[in-house]
């Protein structure tokens, strides 16, 4: 699906004393199939932004174009439209309302009037596809799971909806390392296996290099960077300057590169970080550049 976001600007409470401008004239382009993550630190428009997207909020000025047509409209063309884009919130307990779990990733398809047979294909596909056992998880109450629980069910109701946009708000919130790790992978298997659009909301820096291949930055309603997210995440005077910290890897990286070490200010993810790193240390080690006098020497 083709996006386009022109002059897209949103105002809380307009004209009263709560007023605030939350989107400022965003102009972007989405093709079908990136991966992008959409980052910012709180309060910078990243929420209302995937809103629009989704077509779940209409805009004070602007308009977001779903392969042309816009997302806020009231016609069928436009309704077709928003059911192609799923959108997962950080909060996984405002999307659950079924008894079960299997209820809960049925309502969807089941509201595409698709024969239960399919229905029911679906809902097991989309719990394997989240690291969920459709026997031992299908008739559990999904408010009596976990945290990280409840998120993959979400997720798995949103993929069972097979989305040509995937948006996902925090996805790893709230789950332990292995579950983060896990869910990545298959997020990543996922978009790859059916080529939609996938875009990441998220704080973490390097789960983000891991899954996206464009970054977007947002400080205060507007777009102040947009790139590819090895260059962009690997920049750790940008994140000083929009507040965040930038992660250890990027802290190390940066004062091996200061000292002298040859690697690039772009080498992402930490697997590939730890590689640059190794093959650099060998270099210093033959040149004798890497004995006694330690790392910094």
């Amino acid at each position: 699906m083709h996006i386009r976001i022109e002059g897209l600007t949103h105002v809380y409470a307009p004209r009263t004393p709560a007023e605030r401008v939350a989107l400022r004239g965003i102009n972007l382009k989405f093709a079908p199939g990136e991966r992008v993550g959409i980052l910012g630190p709180t309060g910078s428009g990243k929420s209302t932004l995937i809103q629009h997207i989704a077509g779940l909020l209409k805009p004070t000025a602007g308009q977001v174009l779903l392969d042309g047509i816009p997302a806020h409209a009231s016609t069928a063309e436009a309704r077709a439209r928003r059911r192609q884009v799923g959108l997962a919130f950080q909060y996984p307990e405002q999307q659950i309302f079924e008894a079960t779990v299997f209820r809960e990733v049925a309502f969807g398809p089941r509201n595409l009037r698709l024969d239960e047979a399919e229905v029911a294909r679906r809902v097991r596909w989309a719990l394997e596809m989240v690291g969920m056992n459709p026997e031992e998880y299908g008739e559990r109450v999904p408010f009596a799971l976990s945290g990280g629980e409840m998120r993959r069910v979400v997720l798995a109701s949103v993929l069972a909806m097979r989305p040509r946009v995937l948006i996902l708000d925090e996805p790893t919130a709230g789950l332990d390392p292995q579950g983060r790790e896990d869910l990545l992978a298959r997020l990543d298997a996922w978009q790859r296996e059916t080529g939609a659009t996938l875009m990441v909301v998220s704080h973490h820096l390097d789960e983000t290099a891991r899954l996206v291949d464009r970054v977007i930055v947002l400080w205060e309603g507007r777009v102040v960077a947009d790139g590819p997210a090895r260059a962009l995440l690997g920049d750790g005077c940008l994140w000083r300057s929009l507040g965040l910290v930038p992660p250890p890897e990027v802290t190390l990286l940066e004062a091996l590169r200061q000292a002298g070490w040859p690697l690039s200010p772009d080498c992402w993810p930490r697997e590939e970080l730890a590689r640059e790193i190794v093959r650099a240390w060998r270099e210093r080690a033959g040149s004798g550049k890497a004995g006694s006098v330690g790392l910094f020497g």
